[in-house]
């Protein structure tokens, strides 16, 4: 890999925002770790000699660690760590299934912390950057939305304290919350929704949420990788970036809880 340019390492490298922060990284002259679970996903990396592809399963701490064993064949440091790697799933908090639950905190948390503790050392060697990617219902949370936005919230609680944690080795580390993006997410979103859906308490309520999801704007990802890569570089970067956040979901974050509460039952 060249010297005069930053390594960095992606998870969830494949698809989406991944894919985004991958390839933008790359036209800025950076090198890429694209790391995924998905082997087939990263076969279009394969000829690209600024990208090194790594199959890596962020829930299964053996493939972790081969990866990183690939990882110091090719460098002895990595400038930056983006956990990227996640998915969604979504229904009444008290109807998804606890396997669910299991399934998406161990990929979207316990995956950033797998990851990040055993990358640590390749960090330390170079000072290293940690790009935590969140999301804007890390800061609220919806109905019907419960699992996904908990494990955000988990992501912002492991963001500050890993930061306070590594300022005592000035490494940065810096959350990312974008909002609707253009990605699978949307279509992993319904699907998660249908299957819930039936038979459903809240089987009426749930079927608004068709609406807000066909009105939404999903933004292109490129607007997110634009931001890791300025996070990146900047020698002070904000703790936090917003990429593309709803508004009207900004201004419901300003009202006491109970208003949130009464416009989200009539007007949401």
């Amino acid at each position: 890999m060249k010297r005069n340019s930053k390594i960095v390492l992606v998870t969830g490298a494949a698809h989406g925002i991944g894919k985004a922060i991958t390839e933008y990284l790359v036209s800025k002259g950076e090198e890429v770790i694209a790391t995924d679970y998905d082997s087939e996903g990263l076969v279009k990396y394969e000829s690209h000699d600024q990208i090194h592809s790594i199959v890596m399963d962020v829930t299964n701490n053996d493939s972790i660690a081969n990866a990183v064993q690939e990882v110091m064949k090719i460098t002895d440091g990595i400038d930056c760590l983006v956990n990227n790697a996640g998915l969604f799933i979504g229904g009444p908090l008290v109807e998804v299934e606890v396997a669910d639950f299991e399934k998406i905190f161990d990929v979207n948390v316990l995956g950033f912390v797998r990851v990040t503790k055993a990358l640590f050392p390749l960090l330390k060697a170079r000072n290293g950057r940690v790009v935590n990617m969140s999301s804007e219902v890390g800061r609220i949370a919806f109905p019907f939305n419960g699992p996904y936005s908990m494990t955000k919230y988990s992501i912002e609680a492991f963001t500050d304290s890993l930061r306070r944690e590594f300022q005592f080795l000035d490494m940065k580390v810096i959350a990312i919350q974008p909002g609707a993006i253009d990605t699978s997410l949307p279509e992993k979103t319904v699907e998660s929704y249908r299957k819930y859906l039936k038979d459903s308490e809240f089987e009426a309520e749930m079927s608004r949420v068709w609406e807000v999801l066909e009105k939404e704007k999903y933004a292109d990802p490129k607007y997110v990788a634009q931001v890791v890569y300025k996070a990146l570089h900047k020698k002070k970067p904000k703790l936090r970036y917003r990429v593309k956040n709803n508004k009207q979901r900004k201004l419901l974050e300003l009202f006491p809880s109970k208003w949130a509460d009464f416009l989200i039952r009539n007007f949401i």
